[in-house]
């Protein structure tokens, strides 16, 4: 029996070489952002079930990661980043300021991909402040960085629905001169990489 899929992206540019294939599964265009992902993705999953969430995207890399543009990989554990406090130069989260007692990462299930798999974290507010990036870098190690990840995950996780975050990487975070960026390879090999892992699944 084939599973219940669900696809979900921020935009339709992002996947639209993969819609534009055969395929037999919903499709749900969040929006980019924390707040409207959460909200169209809850209403979705209210009237519908679905045996597993896939989300694909672009993101950026963290200078330090292994992911570089063009790279394809999995993002196991997601953060949202951003949500906190930022003072003298580093950054707490809600937990730290006991304001929030729900596990600080959001893990993804552990179905496999194949892909390289990183630690991400769901960013509110994109920037080329170096304080900042470093404040971010320092408190979550991550590879990373997207703006629906986290949101998406957290619906997920509680509404008890298998979720994988699948991400092509466009650019290094803090470039934000996007003629630096590699959108156009990102979104090839994003939809070839998305392509083969839905093929398994179905």
């Amino acid at each position: 029996m084939s599973q219940r899929i669900l696809l979900i992206a921020a935009t339709q540019q992002e996947i639209l070489p993969y819609l534009q294939t055969q395929h037999h599964h919903d499709v749900l265009i969040t929006g980019v952002g924390i707040p409207s992902a959460v909200f169209r993705l809850t209403k979705k999953l209210a009237h519908h079930h679905y045996d597993i969430v896939v989300q694909a995207g672009i993101a950026g890399a963290f200078e330090n990661s292994f992911a570089k543009p063009g790279h394809v990989v999995q993002i196991v554990k997601d953060a949202f980043g951003d949500l906190g406090a930022f003072e003298n130069g580093a950054f707490s989260d809600l937990q730290q300021m006991d304001l929030n007692y729900d596990p600080t990462w959001l893990n993804g299930s552990n179905i496999k991909t194949g892909l390289p798999e990183v630690a991400g974290i769901t960013v509110q507010t994109v920037t080329n402040d170096k304080m900042v990036l470093a404040a971010l870098s320092s408190k979550w190690q991550p590879d990373v960085e997207s703006m629906e990840g986290a949101a998406a995950a957290y619906v997920c996780q509680q509404k008890h629905v298998p979720f994988v975050q699948i991400r092509a990487i466009s650019n290094t975070v803090g470039e934000r001169d996007k003629s630096k960026w590699k959108t156009d390879e990102a979104i090839a090999n994003l939809n070839n990489a998305l392509s083969t892992f839905l093929q398994k699944l179905q």
